[in-house]
């Protein structure tokens, strides 16, 4: 009977979760937001935007590199 349970609630929250990224895909970014959400979209302080050194993963290193090379 426990087993029934834990499974019920697993699915609850497994379907809430899909539920919640499916009505999220509907919203549009807000105009005040849109600056902010673009300048994030084009972050590379992680480095896993795939370039030639880092294949697509982010490389501690790297992220070294760039955040002194930046000095925010």
């Amino acid at each position: 009977m426990e087993l029934l349970i834990l499974i019920l609630v697993l699915g609850g929250f497994i379907t809430l979760y899909i539920l919640t990224m499916k009505l999220n895909e509907k919203v549009a970014v807000p105009e005040s937001c849109k600056a902010a959400y673009l300048e994030a979209q084009s972050c590379e302080s992680c480095g896993s935007k795939g370039d030639k050194e880092t294949k697509g993963s982010c490389g501690f290193s790297n992220t070294l590199e760039f955040l002194k090379e930046v000095k925010l």
